[in-house]
């Protein structure tokens, strides 16, 4: 189904390397959310009144924070489409990281005044009342759970967003969770165990979990963690293999969104370069670097006294210049 409205309302939408794909794809994954959630708040908080039940109310309640967070997610993934400007040279991919700061904070009240609203409930001592509508409730939002999980599963491997792995994890625990209410009204119906209270405090404890997760994992992001190390070797590896760098230092490389990545780096070649046949080397380094890592790499020389002595280092010296000239019209 994903994939039919995918096809629908996004141009080119199996690219997933272009960043327009890519938020536009965890747009429509937030909008089908928001759809399905708004279904789920809806018979929930019916059924769960109608039934007496602190775990199928909470879980309601759960989906109700559950479609705010999609709608942030598509707030998000919106924002960060905004090209960069004056104000932000950078773009404004990490409004991404931002919003799931704010998504996990979200999550984290929601599970507390779960947690809150169960215990008073256990202390009420209020008596459960399970029907077969209620059931059928709760297997339904069992499977559309389902669904969202896989498809932002999917949607977190192919894309690496941290919007679609909160969903993710979040309907994977409403899964456990309203697998445990279902568990809990049939040993409360058939064997007289009340355990509806204490499976409101488990969904609580599921709830509060992620969103603690997700606030740690983005503050981490926002506060400039290093960037995975196979990026960096990649970039040092590029470097490395061109005959004319001898080494390099420095190497510092930024995710501003993901997808958007700007670094820095020394590089040490030998003095007897001409600026032409330098400039050129260096061009051509960021091109390459650019097209396999997908970095925009600023490179600053440091001579050294090495001495280049070689045939093959003297042929490509030419080429260098010959190209320079031919890309610079003005020498």
């Amino acid at each position: 189904m994903f994939n039919f409205f995918a096809s629908k309302f996004i141009k080119d939408y199996k690219n997933i390397e272009n960043p327009y794909t890519r938020l536009k794809l965890i747009s429509l994954s937030s909008t089908i959310a928001i759809i399905i959630n708004i279904i789920l708040v809806i018979f929930k908080l019916s059924v769960g009144y109608a039934s007496n039940s602190s775990a199928i109310v909470n879980d309601g309640f759960n989906n109700l924070s559950d479609t705010v967070v999609s709608l942030m997610a598509l707030f998000g993934s919106k924002l960060s489409q905004k090209p960069a400007d004056k104000e932000h040279p950078f773009g404004h991919g990490r409004s991404e990281s931002i919003i799931s700061l704010l998504v996990g904070i979200l999550i984290m009240y929601v599970g507390a005044k779960l947690f809150i609203n169960a215990l008073h409930h256990y202390a009420l001592e209020d008596q459960t009342e399970f029907n077969l509508i209620a059931i059928l409730v709760l297997i339904l939002s069992i499977v559309a759970k389902f669904y969202i999980y896989f498809l932002n599963k999917r949607l977190y491997n192919q894309l690496d967003s941290d919007l679609n792995f909160g969903v993710m994890v979040d309907a994977r625990n409403d899964i456990l969770a309203t697998t445990g209410i279902i568990i809990g009204a049939i040993l409360e119906s058939k064997f007289n165990i009340r355990v509806d209270a204490l499976m409101g405090l488990i969904l609580a404890c599921f709830v509060f979990k992620p969103g603690l997760d997700l606030f740690k994992d983005s503050i981490e992001y926002l506060i400039g963690q290093r960037v995975d190390p196979e990026i960096e070797k990649k970039v040092g590896d590029i470097l490395m293999d061109n005959n004319f760098i001898v080494g390099y230092h420095n190497l510092h490389i930024h995710e501003y969104g993901k997808g958007h990545l700007d670094g820095s780096v020394d590089v040490e070649i030998s003095q007897n370069l001409s600026l032409l046949v330098a400039h050129q080397l260096i061009t051509n380094i960021q091109k390459e670097v650019k097209d396999k890592v997908g970095l925009n790499l600023s490179i600053h020389l440091d001579p050294t006294y090495t001495i280049l002595i070689d045939e093959e280092i003297d042929k490509q010296i030419k080429q260098l210049e010959k190209q320079a000239k031919n890309d610079y019209e003005d020498f």
